[in-house]
């Protein structure tokens, strides 16, 4: 009998243990009911590509001008940072010798061109002379060699009267292009020689990129292409330039080629010697792409929702290029997979989709 009540004891504890069990465990969770969603394809569209690389800003033409006379200075007409056209007066030499040795050299030419006058109307009349026989071969033969010489003393003369004009010319100092004065090298009361600087002129529009590609992607240059790049001192701003001259060597120390864009700078915004982050455009690539609407972006991340075997499921992707309301995937979707289009609050990851 003993034996009867424990095992009816330990039957109902059993049955006690059982009921609790089933007391603490939750119900289950129905699954969330299905929703509609509007899908679109991936397929791949061409998208830009850009080549990123980094240069510095130089002049189109830097010149230090110089003096091309002797004399001392006795004006000076710009300051540093001035802008000047082509042409503007620099700097301004003494004259009164130029002038001097100006009125000598035409007085010259016109004895010489007087002589060479006289000496024409001799030969003409000894030409004729000599036709009749009324003089000799000999003295008809010296008469034309008066006439070549003093032929070439009139081109002497006419040639330093031209010199001494240049000379006179030369002392007001131009500038030869358009640009900027970098700096003024001569003031009032010095000397200068026909080697000397005057003033160095840096041409701002437009200024050149000078850009170093490295050896891997020399393929993709050809002139003509578009680099947009920025510069520190405008942030947020972007310039525009476009490939003219491409080096002809690989530098064999760096591996890389020298390439120059040109860059219009009517502003002159743009200084030479600015660094510059460029990105040089190449020829479109065909990407996985998307609408713009499909992503989801928290922060530095990027989601989008695809649909897998009748469910949804979240994807954190790379992006690449944008072009036409489109973006380009990088990373984490492939071609032909479909995309959830303008997800909104209920679309989650596992949620089933009708």
């Amino acid at each position: 009998m003993n034996a009867r009540v424990l095992l009816s004891g330990g039957l109902a504890l059993l049955l006690l243990g059982a009921c609790n069990r089933q007391a603490a465990e939750p119900p289950m969770t129905p699954p969330p009911p299905a929703i509609h969603v509007e899908t679109v394809t991936v397929s791949p569209h061409p998208m830009p590509r850009a080549l990123p690389l980094t240069g510095s800003l130089v002049s189109n033409q830097q010149s230090d001008v110089a003096a091309n006379a002797s004399g001392q200075v006795v004006k000076t007409f710009v300051e540093r940072g001035a802008f000047v056209k082509a042409g503007t007066p620099l700097a301004q030499l003494d004259t009164r010798n130029a002038q001097l040795s100006g009125a000598e050299a035409r007085a010259n030419l016109a004895n010489a061109q007087a002589q060479q006058e006289l000496a024409r109307a001799q030969c003409e009349r000894s030409q004729r002379l000599f036709e009749k026989g009324a003089i000799s071969r000999d003295e008809f033969d010296r008469t034309s060699s008066q006439c070549k010489t003093t032929t070439g003393t009139a081109e002497a003369a006419r040639a330093r009267a031209e010199l001494a004009e240049n000379t006179l010319k030369d002392s007001l100092v131009r500038a030869p292009f358009s640009g900027m004065v970098a700096e003024r090298y001569v003031s009032v009361g010095e000397y200068v020689q026909p080697v000397s600087k005057v003033a160095n002129i840096v041409e701002l529009d437009p200024l050149r990129l000078q850009l170093t590609v490295g050896e891997a992607d020399i393929g993709a240059l050809q002139e003509g292409q578009q680099v947009q790049f920025d510069v520190a001192a405008f942030p947020g701003q972007v310039f525009t330039g476009t490939v003219k001259f491409i080096g002809a060597a690989v530098r064999t120390n760096t591996r890389d080629l020298l390439v120059e864009a040109v860059v219009p700078n009517p502003d002159h915004k743009l200084r030479p010697g600015m660094f510059a982050t460029a990105h040089l455009q190449l020829p479109d690539q065909p990407l996985p792409a998307v609408p713009r609407s499909a992503l989801v972006k928290e922060g530095s991340t990027t989601r989008l929702f695809t649909v897998v075997e009748g469910h949804i499921e979240e994807r954190v992707i790379q992006t690449g290029p944008e072009r036409d309301g489109l973006v380009a995937v990088l990373e984490g979707l492939k071609p032909g997979e479909r995309v959830v289009n303008q997800p909104g609050n209920q679309v989650k990851d596992g949620t089933p989709v009708n």
